[in-house]
């Protein structure tokens, strides 16, 4: 058995149990739903107060959805709800033919990835290897004549398909509204925001499936996930700010803040997004004084950092799966 029978057993696996849907329906929410929310209100505070709410609102839903009808039905009326709150809370002056910039769709869309994808990518993968070894399954997989490098090449190519190929297609879709809805709307600017979203996804899936392989439990793989998100997300902000307050004049901010920042893959991402529209502000980046000129804040700089993320973190779990006893 190759990699590509292992692909199409998981993957197959995965459609079977609620979890390929529900990333889509998340997926479906933040791309196809956000921009069409921004389409109806320009203010963005409006928009992410009500997207955000109906994110996490969506996400403990689908804890309690069994079928894929029941998450296309939680999605729909999710997605009504958030278009109806939007009509409440935006500028009651806003004018009717008032069409949003390119950039509100860019930093939207872009700012609600960042958060989603890593969670979508580490829910899609985190179970792969170590849901095999809680079922007994893992002997029919290790039993057959494939190598741990297939059973590891295999499952990592169907998890990364179960997020992917939805993010691709919402991003498509969404390009389409902001094309004819959007001021100077691109549907190539919104393709070459999924170009650079895929590589994000994948570092994701990576760490989630190397939690998979290093994990004796779920419970253990889920406090892995959790804690390596917290970490990218919360703690390595947190450490910037510690290290920044021992500085008696945090203004402007020197330029070792930016190469600390950036080697974040979160950060490197955010950066990446801003290349498909004139950003003049990104609530998600400090912008460097005009006095400090460095490569950290670059945009080759950014692509880089992800690069290396993602080629490292799924090649250290196969580096582990190798020597890992696994029965």
């Amino acid at each position: 058995m190759t990699y590509r029978d292992v692909f199409r057993r998981d993957l197959t696996s995965v459609y079977r149990s609620r979890t390929g849907t529900a990333v889509a329906a998340i997926l479906a929410l933040v791309t196809v739903v956000g921009v069409g929310l921004f389409a109806l209100a320009a203010d963005l505070v409006a928009v992410a107060g009500v997207g955000g709410l109906l994110i996490v609102g969506a996400i403990v839903a689908l804890v309690f959805f069994g079928t894929p009808k029941q998450i296309a039905g939680g999605v729909l009326a999710f997605t009504v709800i958030a278009v109806v709150l939007v009509q409440l809370v935006q500028d009651p002056g806003r004018v009717n033919d008032l069409r949003p910039p390119m950039d509100t769709a860019i930093v939207g869309v872009g700012s609600g990835l960042s958060l989603v994808v890593p969670l979508v990518g580490l829910l899609g993968s985190y179970a792969a290897l170590v849901g095999e070894r809680e079922t007994g399954s893992v002997r029919f997989l290790l039993g057959l004549p494939n190598s741990r490098d297939d059973a590891y090449v295999g499952k990592f190519l169907a998890r990364a398909a179960v997020v992917c190929v939805p993010l691709v297609v919402g991003l498509a879709l969404a390009g389409v509204v902001v094309q004819f809805t959007f001021e100077n709307g691109s549907l190539l600017g919104m393709l070459g925001l999924g170009v650079v979203t895929i590589p994000y996804a994948l570092l994701f899936v990576g760490i989630g499936l190397t939690a998979s392989a290093y994990a004796d439990s779920s419970n253990r793989a889920v406090a892995v996930v959790i804690a390596v998100f917290a970490v990218l997300r919360a703690g390595w902000p947190a450490a910037q700010s510690l290290l920044l307050a021992q500085v008696q004049d945090p203004y402007p901010r020197p330029e070792w803040f930016f190469w600390v920042g950036r080697v974040n893959p979160i950060n490197a991402y955010v950066k990446l997004t801003t290349l498909f529209a004139e950003v003049e502000f990104h609530p998600l980046l400090t912008r460097p004084d005009e006095t400090i000129q460095t490569a950290a804040t670059a945009h080759w700089f950014a692509a880089l950092v992800l690069f290396a993320w993602t080629v490292a973190a799924p090649v250290f779990g196969l580096l582990y799966f190798r020597r890992r006893d696994l029965l």
